[in-house]
């Protein structure tokens, strides 16, 4: 077991000890560096908001191959489905561009809902329709995650704000 070393004993950190602190940060960023935008991702999934919302869990994700998609896009969709206890919503995501994704979305219950898609960078907003329907025609790959909410119109309760976890698009 190694011997424990007091540093009030031994002084302040000179030269050559920073020098050998910088060699051994440069050998693991050599050998295991961090992910590439790991730290903007946790910021973001930090960021929350509306403390009092309530998360939905991802419970259900498929590719499927050889759906409609631009011919410079990969032929590939994937369907994800997040459950709350207020709200189930689907999304199939389809590539349109190197850079950008289409997403088809259905809420239930069905009625209007906000939405917000919301990645590092941007927000984007749709509304659905009465079948709990939505669309958002170009969306940038990334991370993203959605924010959902029932239009305030006076005349029933509002529901919760529900907020799916953060999901990357490749």
């Amino acid at each position: 077991m190694a011997e424990h070393v007091d540093a009030a004993e031994h002084g302040e950190l000179d030269d050559t000890d920073a020098a050998n602190l910088g060699a051994v940060r440069a050998l693991y960023d050599r050998v295991d560096p961090l992910p590439s935008g790991l730290i903007e991702r946790v910021k973001f999934a930090l960021a929350l908001e509306h403390m009092d919302a309530e998360v939905a869990r991802m419970v259900e994700e498929h590719a499927l191959e050889g759906v409609r998609a631009t011919a410079e896009a990969a032929e590939q969709a994937r369907t994800i489905i997040f459950e709350s206890s207020a709200l189930t919503v689907m999304v199939s995501v389809t590539p349109v561009s190197d850079q950008m994704v289409r997403i088809d979305g259905w809420l239930s219950p069905e009625g209007a809902y906000r939405v917000e898609l919301r990645t590092p960078d941007a927000q984007q907003r749709a509304e659905s329709d009465e079948f709990g329907r939505f669309v958002v025609d170009a969306l940038p790959r990334g991370i993203f995650r959605m924010v959902i909410r029932a239009p305030k119109d006076g005349t029933e309760q509002d529901s919760p704000v529900v907020i799916t976890p953060s999901v990357v698009l490749d």
